[in-house]
């Protein structure tokens, strides 16, 4: 009786784009992840640590709830969820855990909030006076330019990623925390004063406050607008950024490359077909 023999696939045969925390490109990755995100963490606490010294020196005495207030600051909310992305993300890259479409979407949204934080700052309020001693000028530069173009690049260029469908209902996914976040600023500003400027109602940034706002409520609703229009573009556009020729793993199809484990795997090509 013939002998049946299966062909073992070769090394050229394989496709796993997958890099194992082994290899000098994840390594690289995990290791700039991890700069950033102490970079970043740094800023904020050197932040944090002004605020509180100007704080004491204008005559703050509730430094808990002024405390409250700089982290509902969405700069610091969007930065600090970059900084638990990132460390991770080094973490997965370590273990070469395969990423997966939570994974992605999750890497996606952080990405968009921080680019917002970036849009919004340096559109919206770069250029506007601040209290003397109230702001560091370098950490602010972090939080508002260096951290955003990082995580932003870092989308581009970490493999980590699955195709992801570019459609509304991941927009929806994405704007659900911006969406809270601005639900709690607004209905809390009414009923919040600031110690620090003596004002009677408190919000965090000057195109939020109907106070000041040249038409009151109805200005309000146009920037959210505006920057509701902003993260369904940039959300859409990195969806479909995952789809194109560039650095990221392949999509989560419950197949399992072959690693040499003395099984034979049939290796199965990619459709060319695919698309978004």
């Amino acid at each position: 009786m013939a002998e049946l023999r299966l062909h073992e696939p070769t090394s050229s045969s394989i496709r796993d784009p997958w890099p194992s925390a082994r290899t000098a490109s994840a390594t690289a990755i995990a290791s700039a992840r991890a700069a950033v995100a102490t970079l970043v963490t740094v800023a904020l606490a050197a932040q944090y640590g002004q605020s509180v010294t100007f704080w004491h020196h204008v005559g703050v005495t509730s430094i808990p709830g002024k405390s409250l207030d700089f982290a509902l600051f969405f700069t610091e909310d969007s930065n600090a969820a970059a900084v638990v992305v990132l460390v991770v993300g080094v973490v997965r890259l370590a273990l070469a855990t395969p990423p997966t479409t939570a994974w992605t979407t999750t890497r996606l949204a952080v990405t968009v909030c921080v680019v917002m934080t970036a849009v919004a700052d340096n559109v919206l309020l770069r250029g506007m006076p601040h209290p003397d001693g109230s702001v560091l000028p370098w950490a602010d530069d972090v939080v508002h330019i260096v951290g955003p173009a990082l995580v932003l690049l870092d989308w581009f260029v970490a493999p980590d990623k699955v195709r992801l469908p570019v459609r509304l209902r991941t927009v929806g996914v994405v704007a659900a925390a911006p969406v809270v976040w601005l639900v709690v600023t607004l209905a809390r500003g009414p009923f919040t004063g600031d110690q620090a400027s003596d004002a009677v109602h408190y919000y965090p940034y000057g195109f939020l406050d109907p106070d000041t706002s040249r038409y009151g409520y109805g200005s309000v609703a146009g920037y959210v607008l505006a920057l509701l229009v902003f993260l369904t573009v940039t959300t859409l556009a990195l969806s479909w950024s995952t789809w194109l020729p560039w650095p990221r793993s392949r999509p989560s199809t419950g197949r399992i490359p072959y690693r040499g484990t003395g099984t034979t795997t049939p290796t199965v090509a990619a459709d060319p077909s695919d698309g978004p």
